[in-house]
């Protein structure tokens, strides 16, 4: 009687232990990982406040397939796990914080229960001999971001990791991680000790702050004619002599970019407006990073830009239109 109670409990223990980790995912169906490089150098002024975004990468789309791979478990959701292998967030140091973007929000670990996030793939679970023939598979869309996790400082300088190498997220079930390599898919990042503090910040002054093109005739209109060009500049002033560079970052709003260098009011899609450097006449993207102040120990730069405004079809809706773009702000 004592050994058929001990097969039981064995034998509960290990559907218990199935139930744990009854998904795999991976990349394209066969990858169990891969690897995104930060190949450029951040400046962080030590008294920038917490939670300041200090990098941002390329936008990334990915297919995920998830299957469950075990018999015997009951319906669940696929979840996205940030820092899977730093749960305790103990591996960065107390000064920097990895985050991600996903479906439109800024996920950081400190910010979620779990340091987790419910996904929109359920499974209803599996009992046939052959669980992967009800895989799924999704797109992924995300990039990932670096902010401070530190309060301002003052006066600091050097690195704010010695870390280089970080697993960012890894795709599992609501059992938690499984750690089995190869199992699930874990995506790392590379680079982070390319950070950097350094003395002081820059502030930004833009003038004029809004761009009014006043009336325009309608008559005649061209699609891709330019109607009529504003300039503007942007000044960046800081109070110290460190070395450091400047990258924005231009996120529409009431508006989109769908050529990545046309912001389209969404009010009159008629007219578009092109960001041009001056005097090169060079186009400035949108959602993607270009250098503003290249780097340099010169305590105030004026950069100079044009507003360009052209027609983007030949039977203009009459009416107002506005656009409005922020710019983030990155130190190099």
């Amino acid at each position: 009687m004592k050994r058929i109670c001990q097969l039981l409990s064995l034998a509960l223990l290990l559907v218990l232990t199935q139930k744990s980790y009854a998904l795999a995912c991976k990349k394209d169906r066969t990858q169990a990982s891969d690897t995104i490089m930060i190949n450029t150098t951040i400046a962080v002024p030590s008294v920038l406040p917490k939670d300041t975004v200090l990098w941002r990468s390329d936008n990334y789309s990915i297919s995920m397939t998830c299957w469950q791979d075990r018999t015997g478990v009951g319906s669940e959701y696929v979840y996205f796990y940030l820092s899977p292998r730093d749960q305790g967030l103990t591996q960065l140091g107390p000064d920097l914080e990895l985050g991600i973007h996903l479906n439109g929000t800024d996920l950081r670990c400190t910010q979620l229960p779990g340091c987790r996030v419910q996904l929109p793939i359920q499974f209803d679970g599996c009992w046939a001999p052959i669980c992967d023939q009800k895989a799924q598979t999704f797109p992924l869309n995300f990039n990932f971001f670096l902010s401070k996790r530190s309060p301002p400082g003052s006066g600091k300088e050097g690195a704010l990791t010695t870390v280089s190498t970080y697993p960012a997220f890894q795709l599992d079930g609501v059992g938690g991680m499984n750690t089995e390599p190869g199992r699930n898919f874990v995506m790392t990042l590379t680079g982070l000790n390319n950070l950097r503090y350094v003395s002081c910040a820059s502030s930004l002054s833009i003038s004029p702050k809004t761009i009014n093109f006043g009336a325009i005739n309608s008559f005649e209109a061209q699609a891709n004619e330019v109607i009529k060009e504003v300039p503007f500049n942007i000044t960046a002033i800081k109070n110290c002599n460190s070395v450091y560079g400047l990258n924005g970052y231009l996120n529409p709003v009431a508006a989109t970019a769908a050529d990545g260098y046309t912001l389209v009011p969404n009010n009159n899609t008629s007219v578009g407006i092109s960001l041009l450097k001056q005097p090169s006449r060079s186009a400035i993207p949108f959602n993607k990073e270009f250098t503003l102040v290249a780097p340099t120990r010169d305590q105030m730069v004026v950069n100079n830009f044009l507003a360009q405004l052209k027609w983007r079809t030949s039977k203009p809706k009459l009416g107002k239109f506005n656009a409005t773009a922020t710019i983030d702000v990155f130190y190099k």
